[in-house]
């Protein structure tokens, strides 16, 4: 019996059996002019993670040699260019994949074009927040009314599966819980952009901005495994069990592992009751 998994993808109840060439066929696509959309990916899901893990290591060698060699403080943030650039391969990525969404229907052109929109906010947050980011303040007056749209557009579209389709509701809810945990590091960022507070929060406390920068750059790495899971999925390559572990669960683990290091090497709350009480940083710069 098939049925529409979450987000519009087809797949099946049972579990699929695919060779790795079957796979590769399904992936390797010829609608994907000069297979773009691939090699930006896979390009992206590697320095991504490297990147990343290059950050965890930081913060591992700091934490167990602190006070010792000389090391007291941690630099503010490092590899920035090679971040920069794997940004812009992941926009090459998510942009790429939106016309090859209409080719298996209107809700797949839908996923497509809503990921890429929250992908949008996330790059646009980070760079702002790194060096450079001046030249892209001319969003700031509006910066709510862009950080909040693919949070509204995810509701309505939870909504919607929830109520009016057949698919995989533990996955759709378990979708619908993240985007909005996303808010978490999304909604601080634009409240300090919002009060143009961007230089009194480098004056107060400038770690915070790269712990921010840490956590924007690691949720665009999660939203690209997960959309890469679901198009898997949709391939019949993986199953609704193996998407939901393999490219929501874990993966989630992973970045608040990262987060969990950043917050204690670089200290950006005096303690847990700062980040409450501040509402995640605006009320740094009060």
């Amino acid at each position: 019996m098939e049925r529409e998994s979450t987000d519009g993808d087809d797949t099946t109840t049972d579990k699929p059996s695919v060779t790795p060439s079957q796979a590769f066929k399904r992936l390797w696509t010829a609608a994907d002019p000069w297979h773009v959309h691939a090699v930006s990916g896979g390009v992206f899901t590697v320095l991504g993670a490297g990147i990343l893990s290059y950050w965890a290591k930081q913060d591992l060698y700091f934490l167990m040699n602190r006070g010792t060699e000389g090391i007291t403080h941690l630099d503010t943030l490092t590899l920035w260019p090679l971040a920069v650039f794997s940004l812009a391969v992941a926009e090459v990525c998510a942009i790429s994949g939106v016309p090859l969404g209409r080719l298996r229907g209107w809700r797949k052109t839908e996923l497509s074009a809503r990921s890429t929109l929250f992908q949008l906010v996330l790059t646009w947050q980070c760079l702002r927040l790194g060096p450079g980011g001046d030249l892209l303040a001319g969003i700031d007056s509006n910066v709510w009314a862009f950080s909040l749209s693919p949070f509204i557009w995810q509701t309505l579209t939870s909504l919607y599966i929830l109520g009016f389709t057949k698919d995989d509701k533990r996955s759709s809810l378990l979708i619908a819980g993240g985007a909005w945990l996303f808010g978490a590091q999304v909604f601080p960022v634009a409240g300090v952009l919002q009060e143009t507070g961007l230089q009194v929060l480098q004056q107060v406390r400038p770690q915070l901005i790269t712990v921010w920068v840490h956590s924007l750059f690691g949720l665009v790495w999660l939203l690209n495994w997960s959309t890469f899971g679901a198009s898997l999925r949709a391939r019949r390559i993986i199953d609704d069990d193996d998407y939901r572990r393999w490219y929501l669960l874990r993966p989630s683990v992973f970045w608040i592992v990262l987060f969990a290091l950043d917050t204690t090497a670089f200290a950006p709350w005096s303690s847990i009751g700062e980040y409450f009480t501040t509402l995640g940083g605006v009320g740094l710069i009060k």
